[in-house]
């Protein structure tokens, strides 16, 4: 199986799959294709444990409404974008992207 260290996709990246509630990941998430989910952040989840939710690392989730808040500081409600970055995308450091 696939895997990363630096936010970018590896010759076997695998397609991205909910594994299902966790501790401190137990929000409502909706795959929006096979590389992409949508999460809605619930009370008392953490962004590492979302990222293990989906077998991923951290730098792969990212907020859809707070884009350049502090990424590890979720708050419920807040919406995250979970997927592997496109071969388009430039993955940079996170002060680069705002």
């Amino acid at each position: 199986m696939g895997g990363q260290t630096d936010g970018g996709n590896t010759a076997n990246t695998p397609e991205v799959n909910d594994t299902g509630d966790q501790p401190f990941a137990i929000g409502h998430a909706t795959q929006v294709n096979d590389y992409e989910y949508r999460y809605v952040v619930a009370k008392n989840d953490q962004v590492l444990a979302i990222a293990s939710r989906f077998q991923l690392q951290t730098i792969d989730v990212d907020r859809v409404n707070f884009p350049c808040s502090d990424p590890l500081n979720v708050q419920p409600g807040d919406v995250l974008d979970i997927r592997w970055p496109v071969d388009s995308e430039q993955v940079g450091p996170l002060s680069s992207r705002c």
